[in-house]
């Protein structure tokens, strides 16, 4: 137990010591200094179960060092980053970077059954890939339902040239949860198909009333300390299983500076929208009366399930935290729609978006459906739900020339560098987050699926995302270039709809992808599962 204990903490200081940053959520941080490219960044992370009460409610959460969320990723634009995990569970797992485009390492993307195989309890796994974007991501596990239960943190990645950079003086992370009390892999989770989370939380605190003895109802809230007239950069990450939010902070208006990955032009909000994935940059300037101020943080009812509110605060310095009195904005509105894509302009402009007439068109409709039981929902993409083979995964099949199986839903393209649009179909009465590994891709139309054969085009600008919201019995059109080898997903990022098999597999130049040298590691990972690889 005592070796245990010092190994972890090695690894928290490990993590302080490769950037220079606090790896607390709630404690400011400035970019890393500028540094050469293909500078390497190490990090341990330990997964591992402990005890805590995030909102309240003791249950056993599975943490990263010892701590929900996980530690802060810090790198720069151009940097290698070597990271172990080391897996201290008792079952399987594997650590995705979402939003990371993985340009020529689709190994190291963490999809169990399609990218590797499954890190196996007692095994240390070390992911190795180049930084060649900067801005908000995340990493979680992308095994089961161990992102529910605390396997999630998030990753900054900063950029000399950010074009924004001089609108603020300091920044901070923030992660929007919702928070369920009981492990995912219980009887209480067996016949749900959307379970409804029992609290939510901000970075990881949440407040629960509650009267039973395991409860504690005192949890403070998440606290973030403002210098007056200074300017901070809000990185904002949804890392919900299935929840919408809806994100103000009294008297004090939110400008947005970037989505996802992407800089853009700032426009000025009062209620931000954030869909899982999802992430935003905001600046908030600290110019009112020094106090205390509510973050207020409210799953959208559009999400499915009853309305819950987590609060946070926004605290000026030299004065002591409290419970704020502040009132809240009134213009709440009730949907789970992503900011109008007209004032989410890349800036600066991001690479030409292809205009292409005769593009390959890829049509992908979404639905859950009720063919295999009448009880257990299924969720489909072009009515097929997606199994994972996590004996044998997808880029195993494509190096070795095995074709591929229905329930293996994949998709290809041949050409290096082709453009592509992929369509996706939205015939649920509710919206869908859907992501798309290994490509950041522009949003190009959006409408009615009634008006699906009269698509209006908006090849100006348009956001340039990896993570988007597909309206109720609508249509999205997403646009990108097919110029990273290899076999990505593209699914819905509501957990039970992951589950279910909403998803679909792009396998992208399987003739140029067959020339890749996979990673000894990655072979040995398979070879401890007992695969022939």
């Amino acid at each position: 137990m005592i070796i245990k204990f010092i190994f972890i903490l090695f690894c928290l200081i490990s993590c302080c010591l490769a950037d220079g940053n606090n790896t607390n959520i709630l404690e400011t941080f400035k970019p890393l200094p500028e540094t050469p490219k293909n500078t390497t960044r190490y990090y341990t992370l330990v997964l591992d179960k402990t005890l805590l009460a995030p909102d309240g409610y003791n249950r056993t959460v599975l943490t990263i060092n010892g701590q929900y969320p996980g530690p802060i990723i810090f790198a720069n634009i151009g940097d290698k980053l070597v990271i172990t995990v080391v897996n201290r569970l008792e079952v399987p797992s594997s650590v995705h970077w979402h939003g990371i485009d993985q340009v020529g390492t689709n190994w190291y993307d963490g999809v169990p059954g399609v990218t590797q195989c499954l890190i196996q309890p007692g095994v240390s796994f070390t992911y190795t890939f180049t930084l060649f974007q900067s801005g908000t991501y995340w990493y979680h596990s992308h095994y089961r339902g161990q992102l529910l239960d605390g396997l999630r943190g998030p990753l900054v990645i900063f950029d000399p040239a950010d074009p924004n950079k001089s609108l603020y003086d300091q920044e901070y992370a923030m992660t929007l949860g919702d928070w369920y009390h009981f492990a995912t892999d219980t009887p209480q989770f067996s016949n749900a198909s959307d379970p409804f989370p029992d609290s939510a939380e901000i970075s990881g605190v949440g407040q629960l009333n509650c009267s039973i003895p395991s409860c504690d109802s005192s949890q403070k809230y998440a606290t973030y300390k403002v210098t007056k007239d200074k300017k901070y950069r809000f990185r904002i990450i949804n890392v919900s299983a299935m929840s919408h939010f809806r994100v103000t902070i009294d008297n004090h208006p939110l400008t947005i500076i970037a989505i996802d990955g992407m800089s853009v032009k700032p426009y000025a909000v009062e209620i931000l929208s954030i869909n899982i994935g999802q992430r935003y940059s905001v600046v908030v300037t600290a110019n009112q009366a020094a106090g205390n101020y509510w973050i207020r943080a409210s799953i959208s009812p559009c999400s499915g399930e009853p309305p819950k509110l987590v609060g946070g605060i926004l605290s000026y310095d030299n004065v002591s935290v409290s419970n704020p009195t502040s009132t809240g904005y009134s213009s709440q509105t009730d949907d789970c729609r992503d900011p109008d894509d007209s004032v989410l302009q890349p800036y600066p402009l991001s690479p030409s978006v292809p205009q292409d007439k005769n593009i390959t068109q890829l049509k992908l409709e979404i639905n859950v459906t009720f063919f295999n039981d009448p009880i257990h929902p299924n969720g489909t993409i072009n009515n097929i739900s997606f199994i994972p083979n996590y004996s044998s995964p997808s880029i195993k099949r494509v190096i070795d020339n095995v074709s591929f199986v229905p329930n293996d839903n994949a998709y290809f393209y041949y050409k290096l560098n082709e453009p592509v649009e992929i369509l996706l179909i939205n015939a649920e009465n509710r919206s869908h987050p859907f992501h798309l590994h290994g490509h950041t891709f522009w949003i190009v139309a959006r409408g009615s699926k009634d008006n699906i054969n009269s698509i209006n085009y908006n090849f100006n600008n348009p956001p340039f995302r990896d993570t988007a919201t597909i309206d109720p019995l609508s249509y999205l059109a997403i646009r990108y270039y097919a110029n990273n080898p290899g076999v990505w997903l593209i699914h819905c990022h509501i957990q039970w709809h992951f589950e279910m098999g909403m998803v679909a597999q792009l396998v992208e130049v399987p003739d140029v992808f067959k020339t890749y040298t996979i990673p000894q590691n990655v072979l040995g990972l398979c070879n401890q599962n007992s695969s022939s690889w």
